[in-house]
């Protein structure tokens, strides 16, 4: 039995369709299902939802808000329909229960609410059925259906702690361990403490100091007493009764000062308790928001693993819903595990409902780290495929007034030619589609010159075509809001040593390949050279290209990236490190960014740029 689907209507974000459709439809897997995205994009109101209708273990009390009506709806609707009912399980839900053609169960559990105009809110009892109006389900099927919830920020240590009602308590009054109730082992142990203790405390038969203190304390008591109403009191462990005597139990680490990190492990461990018993009854489902507080990269995926192997177990599988905005704990889960949240929609990763190919996820699995990974959190994506764009292109977005970081956009660096395995991440089978902006930046990679072997020389290549590999290019990587941007010309560096930003090119050149000298300096035991000022690369990148004046465009844009595109012995990384320098010391003028904007050979740029900020 697991919980298959949750429709969400007029709840907070989640509004409805134009039709009366719920605003969300959300399909789940029967083990893990990871909820990302960007903050406020709609995780934990799924995960509110659900508990609103199917109550925790731990009975967390919670009431629907004024807040909780989308906008100015006056009514809101929360469905959970569950399927894969065993026909012992299916028994205990018999009056709601509806069985299909293919004679499978199914179960519908709705919560509607409703605000009048006064603003006061009217909710109904919790409904089951298949039906519009449904049949009241009562507490014992309901209790069937309460699950497991670990809340985003925990504070582990006191959650531990002994004192009345305490989540440890919870956890093991209700584990089959103690479903012998007062006839509990634990029970006798602790009365036969607390025999011991009287007698050790008894002040009829000792004199000791330390048996005087009760003596003492019923003394007081007896001076404070009228004669219908005689005070006298007892030294125990706990009350003789399994309840109280739980409460009085603390969970500790062995080490006695633990962080916040291991207490949070141990509180999930203790949660764990509950979610591993074998269940031939109700829901084995866990609600978790924001495992990765307080845990470092390598414990969030020991947890994480763990929490995989539990889902997918054999004898006892249990259903697991966790939100996330740990990239990466994004990085390691299976793509058909992930949902992500987006446009105030939920959009599954899973097989069959993107564009990728099976060959797609098993690469995925290989190479979607956690420096990839912050695709998933992001409010529009640039994918590129090497370093040079990687650096540059957030440097040359501020200067354009587009910052990514203000903007939610994320550079996604696959270094490879792999972009269409990315970015059809974002390519969706059916309906809806996503509106996320994507934008593949690459090479039109038709080459305009080459070192001639004879001379050495630089030669043009002639009966170019890069308008059709454009073409190809756009043809092959767009995908409705998959957008591809190809350089005008040849690669990243050739175009802009054509562009209004060839000096500035030029001199992060000359800079690179100072640094690189300096490094092999350092290899060899030398003397490094002091560091020029920026200044003063430009003033010497001038006075070279105005040397080449007489050289037509290509030609004068092949001597700048020489090194570094042709021969190949400048890092193209390097240089992009150092252009964005140089560009991060350069103020420019309304006129001059007007002209880099309109620059042909820095569009394919500025429109990638102006597309993943919302422009």
């Amino acid at each position: 039995m697991y919980l298959s689907e949750v429709r969400i209507t007029n709840f907070r974000k989640f509004g409805q369709g134009t039709n009366g459709e719920p605003g969300l439809v959300l399909v789940l897997n029967k083990g893990l299902n990871v909820l990302i995205g960007e903050n406020d994009a709609g995780k934990s109101t799924v995960i509110d939802a659900i508990k609103f209708v199917l109550l925790t273990q731990s009975r967390e009390y919670s009431r629907l808000e004024k807040e909780d009506f989308n906008y100015d709806s006056n009514e809101l609707k929360i469905e959970c329909i569950f399927k894969g009912f065993t026909v012992n399980q299916a028994k205990d839900f018999l009056e709601w229960i509806t069985i299909d053609s293919d004679k499978k169960y199914s179960l519908r559990v709705f919560l509607t609410a409703k605000k009048d105009i006064k603003g006061k809110i009217l909710i109904d009892d919790v409904h089951a059925g298949s039906d519009s109006e449904g049949q009241i389900l009562y507490s014992k099927a309901r209790d069937l259906l309460r699950t497991i919830y670990l809340k985003p920020l925990r504070d582990a240590e006191n959650e531990l702690a002994a004192k009345r009602n305490s989540r440890l308590s919870q956890i093991l009054y209700s584990h089959p361990e103690f479903s012998l109730g007062e006839d509990h082992r634990l029970v006798e142990i602790i009365s036969e403490a607390n025999e011991k203790i009287k007698n050790y405390f008894d002040y009829d038969e000792l004199t000791s100091d330390e048996r005087k203190i009760l003596k003492s304390i019923n003394m007081y008591l007896s001076r404070f007493s009228d004669n219908k109403n005689s005070l006298r009191s007892n030294i125990e462990i706990a009350a003789v009764n399994l309840k109280m005597i739980l409460e009085k139990i603390d969970l500790l680490l062995v080490s006695t000062k633990s962080g916040l990190g291991s207490l949070n492990q141990l509180y999930i461990a203790a949660e764990l308790l509950l979610l591993q018993i074998e269940k031939t009854e109700g829901i084995n489902l866990a609600l978790i928001e924001e495992i990765e507080a307080h845990l470092h990269p390598q414990a969030q995926i020991r947890v994480i693993d763990y929490l995989q192997e539990l889902s997918e177990g054999s004898t006892s599988p249990m259903q697991i819903l966790l939100t996330t905005h740990s990239v990466t704990l994004a990085s390691v889960i299976k793509l058909n595990n992930l949902i992500l949240f987006t446009e105030g929609k939920a959009f599954s990763l899973a097989e069959g409902s993107t564009k990728l190919h099976k060959g797609d996820h098993k690469f995925l699995e290989r190479f979607l780290d956690s420096t990839k990974a912050n695709l998933f959190f992001a409010k529009g994506v640039i994918i590129v495929e090497g370093d040079a764009e990687n650096l540059l292109l957030p440097t040359f977005a501020d200067k354009l007034g587009k910052s990514f970081a203000k903007n939610g956009v994320s550079v996604v660096n696959v270094g490879s030619t792999a972009l269409l395995r990315y970015s059809k991440i974002f390519a969706r089978q059916l309906e809806p589609m996503m509106q996320l902006p994507i934008a593949i930046v690459t090479d039109c990679d038709d080459p305009v010159s080459k070192i001639d072997t004879d001379s050495g020389n630089i030669i043009l290549i002639p009966d170019r075509k890069p308008q059709v590999t454009i073409f190809d290019k756009k043809l092959k990587y767009s995908d409705g809001n998959i957008k591809t941007y190809v350089s005008h010309e040849w690669t990243l560096e050739f175009d802009i040593a054509c562009s209004c930003l060839k000096k500035e090119l030029l001199a992060s050149i000359l800079m690179a390949k100072d640094y690189i000298n300096q490094d092999k300096a350092l290899t060899d035991g030398r003397t490094v050279k002091g560091h020029k000022e920026i200044s003063e690369y430009l003033t010497e990148a001038g006075t070279q290209i105005s040397g080449w004046s007489t050289y037509d465009s290509f030609t004068l844009a092949s001597n700048i990236v020489k090194n570094v595109v042709l021969k190949k012995n400048i890092s193209k990384a390097v240089v992009a490190q150092c252009f964005s320098e140089i560009l991060n010391e350069r103020s420019f003028t309304a006129e001059e960014l007007e002209i880099i904007r309109s620059d042909i050979y820095l569009k394919y740029l500025v429109d990638a740029i102006d597309y993943v900020t919302g422009a």
